[in-house]
């Protein structure tokens, strides 16, 4: 883009990235079901301006009706940062980096007394637009996935759909159980970022919900993380998680043994949504969608999931 001299003095900048209304009547459908381009919309006008930037800067955001909306961001490649494939192999500073990018907005919402008052629409998992649909959708995912007869749905995922059909009340309770704060909510690898200087941040905020910190952080390790790299480094993450929120004043930080069993009864969810994109085709590009069904098939089978979900009361 060029700019005259008024435009120039304002810095604003020579490439923006453009987001709009999906082609598709499908992916239509899905935004305007769960509040998609709305929420996007609400978080950059209304969020990220206290988040520093752990989001790309957003210079326009507006949304209408029929999931039509409009968002003029920051271009992360043309600033020298390199945004994530879910089938890449995440590197270690990379994990790190996203770490502390997760504590920023954990640690600023953190049982926030605004989501009582004018935060009020930044949702729980059971009232957050388009819940009952997403539950459904789980349920239909996980056993159409297990019918695909895939190699890596062994017996640790037969298992874990076993516990989730039989104690899903106690499991969707979990993702309820305080303290709860901001959720990017799709904090899977393919939505993240790393900038020019190494530090890094989450794109497409567009389910962002109110939720155990602890969940954001299962996601991405269960999806994102090869088996090796996430055995050998799961625990340093985690307690590099939890010394963010404390370094930062958060009050209430779960301890790291609990921390590590809200890890494994998280890692539940991360599979279901790997399930959904390998029993439909078409919502991640194959060789995404691939990527995170192994590594979510491992990571269950690892962490005992489907144990520590029949466990929950």
């Amino acid at each position: 883009m060029a700019w005259n001299d008024t435009g120039k003095s304002a810095g604003l900048p020579e490439n923006v990235f453009i987001k709009s209304t999906p082609l598709s009547a499908k992916n239509r459908v899905m935004v305007g079901t769960l509040d998609m381009a709305v929420n996007e919309v609400r978080f950059y006008d209304e969020l990220a301006p206290a988040l520093g930037d752990v989001a790309p800067r957003a210079w326009y955001a507006r949304a209408g009706c029929g999931a039509r909306f409009l968002m003029v961001l920051e271009h992360l490649v043309a600033e020298g940062g390199r945004p994530y494939a879910l089938a890449d192999p995440c590197p270690i500073d990379h994990a790190r980096g996203l770490i502390d990018a997760f504590a920023r907005p954990h640690s600023t919402f953190w049982d926030s007394s605004r989501f009582a008052t004018d935060l009020d629409w930044v949702r729980p998992w059971s009232t957050r637009p388009g819940s009952q649909f997403l539950n459904r959708f789980y349920s239909r995912g996980r056993h159409a996935a297990l019918k695909l007869d895939r190699p890596e749905a062994g017996p640790a995922a037969k298992a874990l759909v076993s516990a989730l059909d039989g104690n899903a009340d106690a499991f969707y309770r979990a993702f309820e159980t305080g303290p709860l704060t901001l959720l990017h909510g799709d904090s899977h690898l393919g939505n993240t970022f790393s900038r020019a200087d190494g530090r890094s941040g989450l794109l497409d905020w567009q389910v962002i919900w109110r939720g155990p910190g602890m969940r954001e952080v299962t996601y991405w390790m269960v999806t994102g993380l090869e088996p090796g790299t996430r055995r050998a480094h799961e625990r340093e993450l985690i307690d590099r998680y939890l010394d963010g929120l404390r370094s930062a004043g958060t009050p209430g930080v779960p301890d790291a043994a609990t921390a590590f069993d809200q890890y494994r009864v998280y890692a539940a969810e991360a599979w279901d949504a790997t399930a959904m994109t390998i029993a439909w085709p078409g919502l991640q590009a194959p060789d995404n969608a691939e990527a995170d069904w192994r590594r979510a098939c491992i990571a269950i089978e690892d962490l005992h999931t489907a144990d520590a979900v029949s466990g929950l009361r």
